[in-house]
Formats: structure tokens, C-alpha cells, sequence
């Protein structure tokens, strides 16, 4: 079976194509569409070549903030997981549990979770030492 070119390289060769031929050749009215499409096309690049180590990082780091999910499933996906830690975060800071000691240690987590959604969707945001 031959496994070339793979989802990468073909993106890749779409954003190329698009961002060097048809974009510049696009009249005022498409260009905007034109960059939107080349911009989808980057972050699914982005999000194939990290695939899930963001999502396993933020959930390790909620893990070591909240305590275990009492019944919930062993084996849950990863998205399920991460969705209710995340509305557990949202009680827990309304709570006030953050308003002390922990406090740093939420907002570092917070800190690097939009870090990591970043990389994936407009890592030009990200100060330059931040940037892969």
C-alpha cells in the first residue's frame, strides 16, 4: 500500500498552491476568502503534526489541580475527559478554591493551555521564544 503522500504533505501542497498561484491571482472581493482557506488549511497542518499531546498535557495538568472524577468511566476519551475537568475548573474557580494558594498554579495551567491553542491557531500570536 503506498502511504504517499500522507494528510501533511498534502496540505501542505494545498496551502503552497493556494498561497503562491491562486491567492495572488484572487480578485479583491475572494482574497479575504481566499486567506481564510489557506488559514484553515495551516492549522489542520498544525494540529495533525502535534496530534493529541496538547489535550494529554492540559489534561495531565488538570488532573494534578483537581481530584479525580469520582464515577466517571475508566475509559472515557480523552475529549469527554477533558470537557468535564474543564467545567469542573469553571465551578471550582467560581467556587473561590483558586483564590489562595493554588491560585498560581491555575493560572499557570491557564497560562499554558493558551499557549498550546495558540500554536495550533495563530502561533504568529505567541512571543518568539514561544514559537516551534
Amino acid at each position: 500500500m503506498n502511504e504517499e503522500p500522507d494528510a501533511r504533505n498534502l496540505l501542505a501542497t494545498a496551502h503552497e498552491a493556494l498561497t503562491a498561484q491562486i491567492l495572488p491571482a484572487l480578485p479583491g472581493a475572494l482574497r479575504y476568502t481566499g486567506l481564510m482557506i489557506a488559514n484553515a488549511i495551516a492549522i489542520a497542518q498544525r494540529e495533525i503534526e502535534l496530534g493529541d499531546a496538547p489535550a494529554r498535557a492540559e489534561c495531565e495538568r488538570l488532573r494534578a489541580l483537581l481530584p479525580a472524577q469520582s464515577g466517571a468511566p475508566a475509559d472515557e476519551g480523552l475529549r469527554v475527559e477533558l470537557e468535564g475537568y474543564n467545567r469542573r475548573l469553571v465551578q471550582e474557580i467560581r467556587a473561590g478554591r483558586f483564590d489562595g494558594e493554588e491560585r498560581a498554579a491555575m493560572l499557570d495551567h491557564l497560562r499554558r493551555t493558551t499557549e498550546e491553542k495558540l500554536a495550533v491557531s495563530n502561533p504568529k500570536a505567541l512571543p518568539a521564544k514561544n514559537r516551534s
